[in-house]
């Protein structure tokens, strides 16, 4: 009886101790929308919007082993119609915490 009462125990405190651990904030791979707006702004300075209609961008973004994100943008320039592509890029940026760029790769593709 008393291991019963024993186990039991043991699986309450496990399964309390779980549950806190997911509801402590930080345990994310989504990066905070200030840095996705750097990176997004380091892809504009380098890429052409000329004849552009829309501009989409879209973003994946995971943690680094080091503090902050990395993010894989890729960045649709789309005709005055909304369908037609004009541009391709693909970029990578590594961000800290503090909003600040790491490493930034850009290139455009179909060239």
């Amino acid at each position: 009886m008393m291991n019963r009462k024993t186990a039991l125990s043991l699986t309450l405190v496990g399964l309390f101790a779980t549950n806190v651990a997911f509801a402590i904030p930080g345990f994310t791979t989504d990066a905070p929308q200030s840095s996705i707006d750097t990176c997004v702004a380091e892809v504009a300075s380098y890429a052409d919007f000329t004849d552009a209609g829309s501009v989409v961008h879209n973003v994946k973004t995971e943690d680094r082993r080091v503090s902050g994100h990395k993010l894989r943008i890729q960045t649709l320039v789309l005709g005055a119609d909304g369908d037609t592509v004009i541009r391709e890029y693909a970029a990578a940026c590594a961000i800290n915490d503090q909003s600040q760029i790491k490493r930034f790769q850009i290139r455009q593709k179909g060239e």
